[in-house]
């Protein structure tokens, strides 16, 4: 598989995890994209590749809450840097998710009160969850 399609697929599964995060996330009127541009500062001798995520709220407009930027060497071609920009950010974002998920088993795990508040909570409601 060449870079064209190494990057289309990547590039679909990233907009796919923001569009099925948009879909789950828009109750609460939230939506999240990302930009994916280069950026070069020819006078400095710079070139980066630029990665925006971004979340549109009701009321509150568009602001970008992550920004990642990548240098950009001169012996790499667009398509083969964005490819592994958009790698990273996959990886980045899933990191972001697990290590968030572990915290919240630990401190679940060590607070007894809250463990008995969900525990209470889910049975005398319909809990049910969102797969």
């Amino acid at each position: 598989m060449g870079t064209t399609e190494k990057l289309k697929v990547a590039k679909e599964i990233l907009a796919t995890a923001f569009l099925q995060a948009t879909e789950k996330s828009i109750g609460d009127g939230i939506q999240y994209t990302y930009e994916s541009y280069p950026k070069d500062f020819p006078e400095e001798g710079v070139k980066l590749w630029v990665v925006d995520v971004k979340v549109k709220e009701l009321g509150h407009g568009e602001h970008i809450i992550q920004q990642f930027k990548y240098h950009r060497p001169d012996n790499i071609d667009a398509k083969n840097m964005e490819y592994h920009v958009i790698v990273d950010i996959i990886s980045n974002l899933t990191q972001g998710a697990l290590i968030s998920w572990l915290e919240i088993a630990k401190w679940l795990a060590t607070d007894e009160e809250t463990q008995k508040k969900i525990i209470k909570d889910a049975t005398e409601s319909n809990f049910t969850t969102n797969g």
